[in-house]
C-alpha cells in the first residue's frame, strides 16, 4: 500500500481517479465532507488520516475505500476494517480514541459504539455534525 503523505494535513486521500484531496479538518469531519460533496468519491481510494476510530472507519467503509493507512488507530477501527475487508495499517493501535479533554471516550467513539452498518453511521453523523 501505497498510502498519501500527510504533509501536515490531517486527512488525505488519493481517489481511484488519482486525484489527491487533503483536509486540515478534525475528526470525522474530512470524510463527512467528500461523501456529502459526492457520494462515490471515495470509492477505491486510498486514505491516510492522523487518527481513525470506529466513526471514522464506518464512513470511509460507507465511501467504498480500498485502504487506510492512521498514525493512531483504534482496535475497534481495526476490527471493523478487518471485517469489512478493508486493508489498513498504522502506526499506533490504542484501545480507545479519547476525547480532547483525555477524560473519556470520543462522543463520535460513543454513538459508533453500537453501529455497526455504514450507510446507518453516515446518516447519523451527517445529522449530527451540520456542514
Amino acid at each position: 500500500m501505497d498510502h498519501p503523505a500527510l504533509n501536515g494535513h490531517t486527512c488525505a486521500v488519493r481517489t481511484a481517479r488519482g486525484e489527491l484531496l487533503v483536509s486540515d479538518a478534525h475528526g470525522i469531519r474530512p470524510p463527512l465532507q467528500w461523501l456529502r460533496e459526492d457520494p462515490s468519491l471515495l470509492r477505491g481510494a486510498e486514505v491516510s488520516d492522523k487518527v481513525i476510530g470506529k466513526a471514522a472507519a464506518l464512513l470511509f467503509c460507507y465511501g467504498g475505500v480500498r485502504s487506510v493507512w492512521a498514525e493512531t488507530m483504534s482496535e475497534a477501527a481495526a476490527e471493523f476494517l478487518g471485517a469489512a475487508g478493508v486493508s489498513y495499517a498504522y502506526d499506533r493501535l490504542v484501545p480507545a480514541i479519547l476525547n480532547r479533554e483525555g477524560t473519556g471516550l470520543c462522543p463520535m467513539e460513543q454513538k459508533a459504539r453500537a453501529v455497526d452498518d455504514p450507510a446507518q453511521a453516515f446518516r447519523i453523523f451527517d445529522a449530527l455534525i451540520g456542514g
